[in-house]
């Protein structure tokens, strides 16, 4: 009987444990949840993205109207000791009285202050002391600070996010365009600019005319740089015509007339840029404001 007992008792055990085993692996509201679960091969599951109200906005999403590009932040290509200029362009540099070889010998202009050139490496004053026109100036024999000039002529006033100009040392000539490039392109219309140009021949240099228009529909600009009257550079009409790509143009390889510049301002206010006429052996720079 003694032996019977025994073995009740233990199969009483057995039972009892087995109870507790069940109850103990149950949920348990207060449980915590892993926080990195694993999946079957014992490897962490990553949590599905959520959305995040701080996530900043795609920079390059066009508006509802596509009536604007947005132009992410020019890349430099030269200059690197002053690579976050707020002022860019295009630049030659060129000896005395003789011509650029095209487009492949413009260089990168990158600039913290619009009244510098800063091409190549050379900075240049270029704002003369207590003289301010609105269109261009043009002065022979022009000093500014330890800077001298045999010729110096550059935008005026007129031009608020650019400026272009031709300049002479005695040695060589620097001719170019600077401004704040427009970060969000109109990409409809057509839309007229006027203003002016500086040109250079045969070692002299004189203000000129200049009026653009540029589709921004078709991504064209097409213009004309124009002699004043009392130039003293004797040249015919140097008819422009380029491509517009974000908020540069450029001319084809091709062209009669090699020219590469930019937009600048809010909304293409202001458009600037080198050129070379191989045919007529003259060069020069040119900018111009919105008309309409």
């Amino acid at each position: 009987m003694e032996t019977i007992y025994m073995k009740k008792q233990s199969i009483g055990l057995v039972i009892a444990a087995l109870l507790l085993t069940a109850c103990g692996g149950g949920s348990d509201d207060n449980t915590p949840a892993d926080p990195n679960p694993k999946n079957n091969k014992g490897n962490n599951v990553p949590s599905a993205p959520g959305k995040d109200e701080n996530t900043p906005a795609d920079p390059g999403k066009k508006s509802d109207n596509g009536s604007s590009q947005l132009i992410p932040p020019p890349v430099n290509q030269g200059n690197s000791d002053n690579a976050s200029g707020k002022y860019q362009g295009k630049g030659f540099i060129v000896p005395l009285g003789q011509q650029p070889n095209g487009l492949t010998d413009a260089k990168s202009v990158v600039s913290d202050d619009l009244a510098v050139l800063n091409l190549d490496g050379k900075k240049l004053p270029l704002q003369l002391p207590n003289i301010s026109s609105g269109n261009i100036t043009s002065v022979r024999g022009a000093t500014i600070g330890d800077t001298s000039y045999k010729q110096f002529i550059v935008s005026g006033t007129r031009y608020a996010n650019s400026k272009f100009g031709y300049l002479n040392d005695g040695s060589k000539d620097y001719i170019f365009s600077q401004g704040v490039p427009t970060a969000t392109m109109p990409t409809t219309g057509v839309v007229k600019y006027s203003g002016a140009a500086a040109v250079g021949q045969a070692a002299v240099a004189d203000s000129a005319l200049a009026n653009f228009s540029a589709d921004f529909g078709a991504k064209t600009l097409t213009g004309s740089i124009s002699q004043n009257a009392s130039s003293a550079v004797d040249f015919k009409p140097v008819n422009i015509s380029a491509g517009i790509e974000g908020n540069t143009f450029s001319s084809k390889a091709d062209a009669a007339v090699k020219t590469t510049g930019g937009f600048y301002g809010d909304n293409a206010h202001e458009l600037g840029g080198i050129f070379q006429d191989s045919a007529q052996a003259i060069s020069g720079s040119f900018g111009a404001v919105r008309s309409n």
